[in-house]
C-alpha cells in the first residue's frame, strides 16, 4: 500500500464535523539526516499531534495519539517516502470552522531519548471548511 501525503507543504483542508481525509505528513529523508533521526529511534517512538486556533491561540487538539506508518513497498517502490506521520481526526476535533496551525510530536523513548517538532520551519495550515451535512449513525 502506497501512502501519499495529505498536507501539500502549504495547506490541508478538512470539512466541519468529518474525520476524513486522514492528516499524513511524510518524514523525509532530508529530515532524518538533518537531525541524525535513524531506523533504531523510529522503532520506539511516540508520536502526538496538536492543532491550534489561529484567532484565539487555543488548543482543539493538545497531544493527542498520532502514528508513524512505514510504507512495507519499498523494494517496488524505493524512491517513495519509507516513514509517514499521520493522524485521524474525530469528530470532536472537526467542530468549529476556522484556521488552525497543528504539528506532530516526536518523543523518542529508551536509549535515544529527546524530542522533535515536525515540521520544523513552520506549522501546518489547516483550514476546516463549513459544511452543509452532519450525519451520525445511530
Amino acid at each position: 500500500m502506497k501512502y501519499y501525503s495529505t498536507y501539500d507543504g502549504k495547506n490541508f483542508f478538512i470539512k466541519k464535523n468529518s474525520t476524513l481525509p486522514v492528516l499524513k505528513l511524510p518524514l523525509l529523508q532530508s529530515i532524518r539526516e538533518q537531525y541524525d533521526i535513524t531506523d533504531e529511534m523510529l522503532e520506539n517512538v511516540a508520536v502526538t499531534f496538536s492543532m491550534k486556533n489561529t484567532e484565539n491561540g487555543l488548543y482543539q487538539i493538545a497531544n493527542s495519539a498520532g502514528d508513524l506508518i512505514i510504507n512495507e513497498d519499498r523494494p517496488s517502490f524505493p524512491d517513495e517516502i519509507e516513514y509517514t506521520l499521520v493522524y485521524k481526526f474525530n469528530l470532536r476535533d472537526t467542530k468549529n470552522v476556522g484556521r488552525f496551525e497543528g504539528e506532530f510530536k516526536l518523543d523518542f523513548l529508551g536509549d535515544f531519548c529527546g524530542k522533535i517538532t515536525l515540521p520544523n520551519n513552520h506549522p501546518i495550515n489547516i483550514i476546516i471548511g463549513d459544511s452543509i451535512t452532519k450525519t451520525t449513525v445511530i
